[in-house]
């Protein structure tokens, strides 16, 4: 219920654009992901404060360097291990992804909505589904049944949804897929740290690679 709740957020959230338009704010799509991604994660730092109790004390809890250098090394290296993953994905659905390996998309920070890639989005949903929905299922389930599961509702924020709103809309579950071994990473991460701090890390350094690439 909760991650359906999260999805219906997104969606209302993003109705700012057609405000803006009724306002008259001609940029607003040169800067639309950042406002989007900002929005997002106010929205999302303010259902945790609510659900700890009107508080931040202690949200991202001290671990290891070790755990930050491991999700460091892990967020980097997410990107090569999709090419296996996208070889099991083609295998199975007779579809062609791959990954070319250019390197050359460090133009692309240039633009300033890629804050929100790199840093607004990820601590968002990590805050959510790590630190609210994992949490939450490692306190009543097995350690493994609660990482897979939050790493499955994770990856449906991913799913071709819009498929089910708009008949335009032909999106397949690649993403969706890949997001499930992204989530399961940041969902070990989490639970072997004890702190929401390494997979914030990960999924920072997941994002950024997924441009540079």
């Amino acid at each position: 219920m909760a991650t359906l709740l999260y999805l219906i957020g997104i969606e209302l959230i993003g109705s700012w654009s057609l405000i803006a338009e009724t306002i008259g704010f001609e940029s607003h799509y040169k800067y639309y992901f950042l406002i989007q991604g900002t929005l997002q994660l106010i929205g999302v730092l303010i259902f945790i404060y609510f659900v700890r109790k009107r508080t931040f004390k202690n949200l991202i809890k001290k671990t290891h360097r070790k755990w930050y250098l491991f999700a460091l090394i892990l967020g980097i290296s997410f990107v090569f291990m999709q090419t296996p993953l996208k070889q099991i994905y083609n295998l199975l659905f007779g579809t062609e992804y791959y990954i070319a390996y250019r390197f050359d998309g460090l133009p692309k920070f240039k633009n300033i909505n890629m804050i929100s890639a790199i840093l607004m989005i990820p601590i968002g949903e990590e805050l959510f589904f790590r630190e609210y929905i994992q949490n939450n299922l490692q306190k009543k389930l097995n350690k493994i049944i609660a990482i897979l599961l939050a790493s499955l509702l994770f990856a449906l924020i991913h799913s071709p949804y819009m498929n089910l709103i708009l008949e335009s809309s032909n999106q397949d579950w690649h993403l969706f897929y890949l997001t499930i071994f992204g989530g399961i990473i940041s969902g070990i991460l989490y639970y072997k740290s004890e702190s929401i701090g390494p997979s914030i890390v990960f999924h920072m350094f997941w994002n950024i690679m997924v441009y540079i690439v």
